[in-house]
């Protein structure tokens, strides 16, 4: 009896433990479907919104918006500004064996909230081809920027971060990127109180960019959602935290900074992730190429000043941690006009 009671406490002790954990595990995943429109099931596919719910799981677990679709997912933990990229949207995109820096993409705007009424949608541009690429045909990564689709999941790969944007892959988005968006600057729409996150449906050859550009998707059907997942939120955002940001120029050079209010040295070499069209890569192979150009005693900027290919799309993401655990990383696409 003893022994039992010895062993029930102990198992208390160890679910009163994992408890926090778990819940802030599950917490970074959208719990609720808020809204769905199918169009009808216009395009085939799954029609199943609670598949969007909870981490990434692969292709035969997502839902199908429909062409012209939408769906709103609810977090009961509200997505916050924070340093670097925010938020991750994970959907089917795969790439061919033929070619490994382009993927079969269906691609979608994104849209936040903060009240369930006013949605800000992410500035998007279309670089790829100017005309249909086929049912079956692929778009270089780096074709889209400011929309979700184009880059493969890597987040259902064993011990992989689902935070991380090297890691998980998906498309990350970064809610900084709407500050002068009207709806934030009068106050309706609150970047530090994210509840919800609107998916709508790119249709090829229809949808215009924030340019007033057509955008092309190789898709004959409607995006697939697998997951979205929260990287920062209220209350677990480190102030001391590290930074990462990238601006990718027209020509193709980058500028790259790494830092830390506590000091560079806080920043932990071990944690730096890097991946070029979404293909994780050794962080060397990249930084390699660039030079130092400032440095001072919270972090330090790289650049790469050769002017790659005008025709080259592509994107490159960063991701690093300090030494108490906190993240930062970010993804930017090469601009061609």
């Amino acid at each position: 009896m003893h022994q039992n009671r010895l062993l029930a406490a102990g198992a208390i002790a160890l679910a009163a433990a994992i408890s926090p954990f778990a819940a802030a595990q599950g917490s970074m995943f959208a719990t609720q479907v808020i809204a769905s429109n199918t169009n009808g099931n216009a395009g085939g596919g799954i029609f199943l919104p609670s598949n969007a719910l909870g981490a990434p799981a692969g292709t035969a677990h997502v839902h199908s918006l429909g062409i012209a679709g939408d769906l709103t997912l609810g977090f009961s933990v509200p997505i916050v500004d924070g340093p670097g990229a925010d938020f991750i949207v994970s959907e089917n995109a795969f790439r061919l064996a033929s070619n490994a820096l382009a993927t079969f993409a269906e691609v979608v705007f994104v849209e936040v909230s903060s009240d369930g009424v006013h949605f800000a949608r992410f500035p998007s541009r279309y670089f790829g081809p100017t005309q249909q690429p086929g049912p079956f045909g692929t778009v270089p990564v780096g074709s889209y920027s400011g929309l979700a689709g184009q880059t493969p999941v890597l987040a259902t790969t064993p011990g992989a971060d689902p935070r991380d944007v090297v890691e998980a892959g998906g498309d990350a988005f970064d809610l900084a990127d709407l500050s002068a968006d009207p709806l934030v600057q009068t106050g309706l729409v609150d970047l530090m109180a994210i509840d919800q996150v609107r998916l709508v449906d790119v249709v090829s050859g229809q949808s215009l960019d924030s340019l007033g550009m057509p955008i092309f998707d190789p898709g004959a059907g409607s995006a697939d959602i697998d997951a979205v997942t929260a990287i920062h939120q209220l209350g677990s955002v480190a102030s001391n935290g590290p930074r990462v940001t990238m601006d990718i120029r027209v020509d193709g050079t980058v500028t790259l900074r790494f830092e830390d209010p506590d000091g560079w040295t806080d920043i932990d070499p071990g944690t730096l992730r890097a991946a070029a069209v979404g293909i994780p890569i050794g962080a060397g192979g990249l930084l390699g190429g660039m030079t130092l150009q400032q440095a001072d005693a919270t972090g330090f900027t790289l650049v790469q000043n050769v002017p790659l290919p005008p025709s080259l799309l592509f994107t490159l993401s960063f991701s690093v941690k300090d030494r108490a655990g906190n993240r930062s990383g970010i993804t930017r696409t090469r601009p061609t006009f």
